[in-house]
């Protein structure tokens, strides 16, 4: 199982999710996400190891979510190019399940494994697809941002984390640097 949120903070792309944590900020509730980072090969090579064109290139994030009241305003924000401040993904897994008696989880609980928090975001493109009349029309929506923070938290089988995030990770895309 996994559980994907998409928040845009104080924006007025709002979802319709009915999950208990997520439903007062009006999160986007999405199905699948990809997204591609790459460093480019330079054309030239260097005699100290360097093959990098020196800046990264970050691309959509790019998610799947069925057609609801977000919908609209996503298109409306591609279309013209609004920046939004700040908006956080926010990706959940299940922990526990058939063996929660033994374990001590609840059966069906999850814990929050994976937070990404972007800044100055882009709705970069919306594609709506409706394939057939026994599926629910879906679409996916890219977003580009300068800033990008990756936090990650291990959990144990029981769904206990430990009070410090395990890994943390940022790049300013702007500057080409690590920072958030």
């Amino acid at each position: 199982m996994k559980d994907i949120y998409v928040d845009f903070h104080g924006g007025d792309i709002k979802g319709e999710t009915e999950d208990a944590k997520h439903k007062a900020a009006n999160c986007i509730e999405v199905s699948a996400f990809s997204h591609k980072i790459t460093q480019p090969k330079s054309s030239t090579s260097s005699n100290a190891g360097g093959h990098s064109a020196e800046r990264t290139e970050h691309g959509e994030m790019i998610f799947t979510k069925d057609i609801d009241k977000a919908s609209a305003k996503l298109w409306q924000a591609c279309s013209a190019g609004t920046v939004y401040p700040k908006v956080t993904v926010y990706f959940y897994r299940a922990v526990g399940g058939s063996n929660s008696t033994t374990t001590g989880a609840t059966a069906n609980a999850r814990t929050n494994y994976l937070k990404i928090e972007l800044r100055n975001v882009l709705v970069s493109s919306v594609n709506t697809n409706i394939a057939s009349d026994t599926e629910l029309p879906t679409e996916t929506f890219g977003l580009k941002y300068a800033a990008v923070k990756w936090t990650y938290a291990k959990s144990q089988i029981t769904g206990t984390q430990a009070a410090q995030m395990d890994a943390e990770g940022a790049w300013d895309l702007s500057k080409n640097v690590a920072f958030f």
